[in-house]
Order: C-alpha cells, then structure tokens, then sequence
C-alpha cells in the first residue's frame, strides 16, 4: 500500500478510528497488528526479517543488563553483524560479488560465486537502523533495555515510518508508544494539513516534474544544453518534493495519532553551504550517521587529513546505504569532497565575497542601470534579428548578466550595513551555488550508471540546443516552472514561521479557503499510484 493510494486511504482511515475507540490497554497490540498487516500487503516474507531483527535487538540488550563492559561490547557487535548481515545479503551481496568476480578476471583467479536471485525486502534499510539505534542506545545507556517485546516490535515495525522513515530513535518514540493518546481535534487537523501537504508535494510537484526528468535519464545522450540543465533542476526538485511529501505525510499520519516524529527535512534549498544542506536534507539519517559513526571517529574537530577520511567515509557508506550501485557511491564521494573543499577553503570564499560585494555597494547605480538595459537590449535583438541558432544560448546568458547587472543598481540605491541589499544578494548567491553544487552532484544519483551521468553532464556544456520543452506541451512545461517558483515562495515563507500556525490564526473563511484551494491542488494531481524514489532503498 502506497501512501498516495486508495488503498492506504481506506486502511488508515478504519486503523485512525479503531485506534481511538480502543481502550488504551489494546491499542499497542492492534497497532503491532496493523503495522505487521500494512508491512505484510507488500510480501508476506519480508515479515520473518522483520521478526528476526525485532528478536536480535530484544534479547541483547536484555543481556547487555549487569554485564561488563566487555560483554556488553561483544552482544552489540553481535546485535550489529547480525542485523547488517541481512542488509548485506539481500542488498549488497550481488554488488560485491560482481566486483569481487571483475577484480579476480583481472588478475586471471576464477571466480564461481553465483549471484543470488533475490528480491529486496521493502524498507530493510530503514527498519534495520532504527533497529540499530535502540541497541546502541542500551549499550550507551541512554535508556532502559525494553522487556516488553510487544511494545519494542511495534517501535521496530511502526506503519507510518517503517517503509522510508523518518528513521526513529527509542529515545523518541519508544516512550510515546507506552502514553495514552487523547483525541484532540486540533492536533488531528494540524496533521491532516501536513498529510495534505505532502500529498500536494507528491502529486502534484514530483510526479509532474518525473515527465520532463524520465525524458532525459532515460534518454542521456538525445538532450544537450538547456534541456539538459532545465531537467537537472527538475530531479533536484523532483527528489526532494518525492522524499520530503512521505516524509511529511509520515510525520501527519503520527501527528494524527498522537505521536510526535522526528523532522526530516528543514528546507535544505535554502541552504548557504553544502555542509548546512546536509544538516538539512534527510535528517534523521545524517543524524544517524553522526551520532554512531561520524563523531565516533572523531568528528569535526581533528586534523584536515583526518577530517577529509571521517567526511568521506561517511558521505561514501551514506552513498552506499541508498543503492549497491558504483553511481551512488560516487554520488556521496561527491558531497564529501564539497564539505572538505567547503571547509578548506572557507576564510578565503569569505573575504573573496566580501570584497565583491562590498564594491557592488559602492559602484554608482547609473552605471549598473545604463550597462544592464544596453547589454538586455542588445542580447534580444541578436537572439531574435542577428545572431545564428548556435549563439543564441550565449545571447540568453548576456541577457541574464544585463538582468542582474539591473538587479544590481537596485541594491546600490538601497541602504549599506548588515541588513543591506547587498548582504541579501550575497545570501541569495551562495544559496544558488550550493543549489548547483547538490544538483550536478544528484545526476548520479538519479543516472542508471556512471556512464550516463558522464553523458549527461558532459551534453550540459554543448552549444548545440535540445527542445527545452522535450515535446511536451508548453502550457505543461511552464505550469511546471510555475509550481517551482511556488514551492520555493513556501519554503521562504516557511523559514519566517510555520504556515499551519499561521493560517490557524487567520479567520474562518480565509482558513477554508486556504483548505479548498490545497485540495483542488491535489486533485490536478497525477494518479498512476507511482511509488515514491526511496521506497527502493
């Protein structure tokens, strides 16, 4: 059942109204059996997995209790082999097996593994490191082992977050599972609009904007120039509309029932450096990794050679943790070179920047007025009378310089200081950059190989121009530059106060209003019930 299907709708619906007339003593048995009955619609197999990690995180740290501390040691190294044994079984083995057979070809060793023909249990990467957590969480003794298996199977297997998160920690939420749930109508509509909101994200954002990114993945060497630009834009949006609706539905469906669930995503487009997007974009995964791999070695605070490894390594496994593919690992390789160049070179970015934008304050405005509109004036005149096709993409990119050139001349008029338009427009600047920077990076995230990224970065150079419309309709291909432009206008108005706590003062006809218009937003969805990027991971 997807979240985005009729199907799931029907079920929570029956699981949201049985939950509140239960009495409170029933309610974590019929949640463990609706979370096993939602996990099980999938394939009733992927349920022994998810019973036999239950069990492993169970009964070590119940042993871990009044042990020593080399005991303790051996049953979470133990807790951990065995539960990462089966992620790497049924993700990773077939991966390392290929490689393994290609590095003995080389060296003339025959190689005879067989691959094994098995299909990936639904979620096993999420529900393994929540999993994961809970052990690492006795062992460091944050909490209490848990001797309620009941209580501790439902953490583990919890419907709204079990599929693709956000992934949990047993400081959280195992204590809310053991909490009586009182309706309150407040907080139920409260999370009805963030599952709306998802929804929207979905629907409406991601799966529109996948028409114009399916054309160029699946066809990397057809589309050249803007075309190929235009779609990287689109993945990047499309990712994070896809990622971030589950995630807020998740977190509604939990809201709704009287569960507080970790944030995932905290606008991470609005970012001023990759290392603050990545505290932003899937947090509770990078959480994940800070907490029992990053600052274990080490962290931040070491030695640049030592900082480069422990970056790396992390942004390379958190690569590999999404797919048993060579894209994703060069995809995370990446981001940790980004943080590293980010940090290494950071004082000297700093005072490059502020000496620009120090001189764009005090450049008179007539200059940047009169150059702006002359050099706007000229470039249309030659994309449209005077220059052949082939120049034409130049043309468009001088016209953006008069553009800004114009922008500028605004800012010199403004007032100076550290609320200056100047101080903005450098915001605005390393946002930008950093939105490109995550966005030519994601390529291999979305490619099927390394190969196609290759391809399709290497055609974003080309002066020759694709269709930028790909084929579509042109009312299609601007109602999606429009719904990006709007996702942004949300993400700016959500870093200056929630909206649902905004809308809730506003009046009552402005508040069903609001409501309405969302709603008809959904329904210009589209419905093919397609399932949701991180599902396969």
């Amino acid at each position: 059942m997807l979240f985005n299907s009729p199907e799931f709708m029907l079920f929570f619906s029956a699981v949201f109204i049985a939950y509140y007339l239960l009495p409170f003593r029933f309610r974590w048995a019929f949640m463990l059996a609706a979370s096993y009955f939602f996990y099980m619609s999938w394939k009733p197999e992927y349920a022994v997995l998810l019973v036999a990690s239950t069990f492993i995180i169970y009964s070590s740290a119940l042993l871990m209790e009044g042990r020593s501390m080399r005991t303790r040691r051996l049953l979470l190294a133990a807790s951990f082999f065995m539960n990462l044994g089966f992620l790497f079984f049924f993700k990773y083995f077939n991966f390392f097996s290929r490689n393994l057979k290609d590095l003995f070809g080389i060296i003339n060793i025959q190689y005879n593994v067989p691959e094994l023909n098995l299909l990936m249990p639904v979620g096993i990467s999420f529900y393994i490191l929540q999993a994961l957590s809970y052990t690492m969480d006795v062992y460091r003794g944050t909490r209490k082992a848990e001797r309620h298996i009941g209580i501790l199977a439902l953490y583990v297997s919890f419907f709204p977050v079990i599929l693709s998160g956000p992934i949990e920690r047993s400081t959280n939420l195992l204590p809310q599972l053991r909490e009586e749930k009182i309706f309150d109508y407040d907080r139920v509509t409260d999370g009805l609009k963030l599952v709306a909101w998802g929804l929207f994200q979905k629907l409406v954002i991601a799966d529109r904007l996948a028409i114009y990114v399916n054309k160029l993945f699946s066809s990397p060497a057809s589309y050249e120039g803007f075309a190929v630009l235009i779609g990287i834009y689109f993945f990047s949006i499309q990712i994070y509309c896809d990622f971030c609706g589950y995630s807020d539905i998740a977190i509604g469906i939990g809201q709704m029932m009287g569960y507080k669930l970790v944030p995932n995503f905290k606008r991470p487009f609005l970012s001023a450096s990759i290392s603050d997007l990545w505290r932003r974009w899937h947090m509770s995964l990078l959480s994940w990794f800070r907490d029992y791999l990053y600052i274990p070695l080490g962290g931040s605070r070491v030695s640049s050679p030592r900082f480069f490894i422990n970056t790396m390594l992390v942004c390379v496994i958190s690569g590999l943790w999404h797919g048993a593919q060579w894209t994703f690992i060069l995809w995370g390789a990446l981001n940790g070179a980004f943080i590293f160049i980010g940090r290494i070179t950071g004082n000297f970015r700093q005072r490059t920047r502020d000496l620009i934008f120090d001189l764009i304050g005090r450049v008179p405005m007539r200059a940047y007025f009169v150059s702006g509109i002359s050099m706007s004036c000229f470039s249309l005149l030659a994309i449209f009378k005077l220059a052949p096709d082939m120049f034409r993409p130049a043309m468009w990119a001088v016209f953006a310089a008069g553009l800004l050139l114009v922008m500028l001349g605004v800012i010199a008029s403004g007032k100076t200081g550290e609320s200056s338009p100047a101080e903005a427009l450098k915001r605005v600047w390393m946002t930008f950059v950093t939105f490109n920077l995550f966005s030519f990076s994601v390529v291999f995230f979305r490619a099927a190989s390394v190969k196609d990224g290759i391809t399709i970065l290497s055609n974003l150079l080309t002066l020759k121009q694709s269709d930028v419309f790909m084929g579509l309709d042109k009312a299609e291909f601007i109602s999606m530059l429009g719904l990006v432009a709007f996702l942004f206008a949300v993400n700016i108005m959500q870093n200056r106060g929630s909206i649902r706590e905004m809308i809730r003062r506003k009046p009552l006809w402005m508040r069903w209003a609001a409501y309405h218009l969302l709603a008809l937003g959904i329904l210009l969805g589209i419905y093919k019930t397609s399932m949701f990027i991180y599902f396969q991971f």
